[in-house]
């Protein structure tokens, strides 16, 4: 029974971990551009197919898309007849750099299959680009508009990126290998060194968003630009460029999680969807805006989901995304009264 049980609460902690990117994934683009990215878990699917597509050395495809992306919008920026000579040689400069790196990781990764680090390289560079690509093409043209408006959009793009997926990849499911095979035997329970190595490169993850925030001027930008986006605007704070980051740093949370979970569950093109809901159960116990109540909810949405797949595997989703229900009235009831509403 404490066997079963040990193995239980590590699986839910390594499930909780990748929860846990997702979640502030979600927050992080929330708090700067109040939207609630339906299309989260999209990124997932398509980080985990990445990385297994630039494995085998046949990722180009969605590189090309982005680059070809940032093109059309460089040439867009560029025909701003506001903008000066230096403006405009500037920006020609910085897409052109930035077209390079997406293009340059993702030949290196087609020149050199097999390579597990270039791949992941790869990956999270043409998946947090397509994310700051989303939020131009989709987001800041509506930027204004009310919150059900800018939900109603993140529906269209999850469609769109499930679309994309099946294009690419088609429907059939690729197995990725783990970074290294076999385990550890902790006390009475038999850890894989791939759950360590979720785990792990999750904290480093969430470490590292936390000292950018905190310790750089953009990260400090950011948190600006969410506290109030009109008064940021005021300080000079380009809040279009902040809500390209937030989408492009949620995205390769997002399919960072996709990396992760590659080795451990077939990577295929419905697979985000219900990693992505978790995500915002655990992010909605901290009403989509703070942190470290979503890591709390990351790890109680991870072991109820590792128990319940015990207990009721048949049920074990419907259980978590039930979870949501209370967890609503829970923020609803704690809510200060004058916020009620509004």
């Amino acid at each position: 029974m404490l066997d079963t049980l040990l193995f239980l609460i590590a699986d839910g902690v390594t499930n909780g971990a990748v929860y846990g990117l997702l979640a502030l994934s979600l927050i992080v683009i929330y708090t700067v551009t109040r939207v609630v990215n339906i299309a989260q878990g999209e990124y997932v699917t398509l980080g985990a197919l990445s990385f297994a597509s630039a494995l085998s050395g046949t990722f180009s495809v969605l590189s090309a898309i982005v680059a070809g992306g940032l093109a059309a919008f460089a040439l867009k920026d560029i025909a701003d007849r506001h903008l000066t000579g230096a403006m405009r040689i500037r920006i020609v400069l910085s897409r052109a750099l930035w077209i390079f790196i997406v293009l340059a990781t993702a030949w290196l990764a087609n020149l050199l299959p097999g390579s597990y680090w270039l791949a992941v390289l790869a990956s999270l560079v043409a998946i947090a680009s397509l994310g700051a690509l989303i939020y131009r093409l989709t987001v800041e043209p509506v930027s204004g508009a009310s919150p059900i408006v800018l939900l109603i959009v993140s529906v269209g793009v999850y469609m769109v990126l499930h679309g994309t997926a099946v294009l690419i990849w088609g429907a059939e499911p690729r197995s990725v290998p783990p970074v290294v095979e076999g385990g550890v035997q902790l006390g009475p329970v038999f850890v894989t060194y791939q759950s360590l190595w979720i785990c792990g490169a999750s904290l480093v993850a969430m470490i590292a968003l936390y000292l950018f925030s905190e310790r750089t001027l953009t990260g400090q930008a950011l948190q600006a630009t969410a506290v109030n986006r009109t008064g940021a605007q005021l300080c000079g704070i380009p809040v279009g460029v902040a809500g390209q980051l937030s989408f492009a740093i949620g995205a390769g949370f997002s399919a960072l999680s996709g990396l992760l979970l590659a080795p451990l569950i077939t990577a295929n093109y419905d697979m985000g969807l219900p990693i992505g809901l978790k995500g915002f159960v655990a992010a909605a116990l901290g009403g989509i805006v703070e942190y470290p109540t979503a890591l709390v909810g990351v790890l109680l949405v991870g072991l109820t989901e590792s128990f319940s797949a015990y207990q009721v595997s048949a049920y074990r989703d419907v259980v978590v995304y039930l979870m949501v229900i209370p967890i609503l009235l829970w923020r609803n009831a704690v809510r200060p009264p004058e916020t009620h509403g509004n």
